[in-house]
Formats: structure tokens, C-alpha cells, sequence
């Protein structure tokens, strides 16, 4: 979803770095202990968070911000 909102129509390229010797092999991501022990929950779909976050993105590297 990132990337076809980055580069619309264009296929997805993966490149891997070399791992960690100690690297976590296997991650599940998941907000339920945000939910859980702080109460919070997010509002905002994926898809409408990357349509506010990737331009604010384009913008601050446009002038020199990151």
C-alpha cells in the first residue's frame, strides 16, 4: 500500500540488507497493548494516514528537512 501510493502503476521492487547477527527473526506487529493497557485505539485508516503523511514527507525533503 506505501509503495503504490509512492510510485503509482509502477511493480513493487524488494531488496534485502543483510540481517543482524542478533536481529529479532520474526515480527508480528500489533497496537492490541496500545489498546489494552493505555485505552488507545487508532482513528485513521492506513490509506488516509499516507494520503496526510507522504506529501508532509515530499515536502520536508523537497526543503532540506530530512
Amino acid at each position: 500500500l506505501i509503495w503504490a501510493s509512492v510510485h503509482p502503476g509502477e511493480p513493487l521492487r524488494v531488496t534485502h540488507d543483510q540481517g543482524f547477527e542478533y536481529d529479532v527473526q520474526r515480527r508480528i506487529p500489533s497496537t492490541d497493548k496500545a489498546r489494552d493497557v493505555l485505552g488507545w485505539e487508532a482513528t485513521t485508516s492506513l490509506p488516509d494516514m499516507l494520503q496526510e503523511v507522504i506529501p508532509w514527507v515530499e515536502d520536508a525533503i523537497t526543503h532540506g528537512y530530512i
